[in-house]
């Protein structure tokens, strides 16, 4: 699936969002199939929802999103070098969504991809956030912020099973 940016351009990075996005929908709804606890199917289906709703933001601010991105750097590349480091090093860019559901034993596992997604995910939004124009910050900050509402929703989940519960 191997994510990738090269010219900072508004519209690029939108894609890349709206891609990151799609795969995180891609594994929520597969993991809702597959797990048989109720409340787990229901977790999985609200973020699957949520990143639907996302790719929708995404869409409508790559309409406004045009410009090119030009980040301060100490030397040329710089910033391309980081943002390239962080793009590649997130969990969907890694292992195609459909091998880690497979591969996934236990709701710990899954929840556990489910956070790094999570994570990985605003750290490549912040850069994008950082990058953008006022009316494009306003966006990417509600988004980032929802994302930061999975991963304490996906906590509360999760914090009774660190428990051996």
């Amino acid at each position: 699936m191997a994510w990738s940016i090269v010219k900072f351009s508004g519209e690029e990075i939108i894609n890349l969002a709206i891609e990151i996005e799609k795969a995180g929908k891609t594994f929520y709804e597969a993991m809702k199939q597959k797990v048989d606890n109720p409340e787990f199917k229901e977790l999985f289906a609200f973020l699957a929802g949520e990143e639907e709703q996302h790719v929708a933001d995404f869409e409508k601010l790559g309409e406004k999103l045009t410009r090119d991105v030009v980040p301060n750097e100490s030397y040329v590349g710089e910033y391309g070098d980081y943002l390239r480091a962080v793009i590649d090093s997130h969990i969907f860019n890694q292992k195609n969504v459909d091998e880690l559901v497979k591969d996934i034993v236990d709701i710990r596992e899954a929840l556990a991809i489910a956070f790094r997604f999570e994570k990985d995910s605003i750290m490549i939004f912040q850069e994008f956030y950082n990058g953008a124009d006022e009316s494009g910050k306003e966006v990417i900050g509600k988004l980032i912020d929802e994302e930061r509402k999975h991963i304490k929703k996906l906590s509360a989940v999760a914090r009774p099973l660190s428990f051996g519960s």
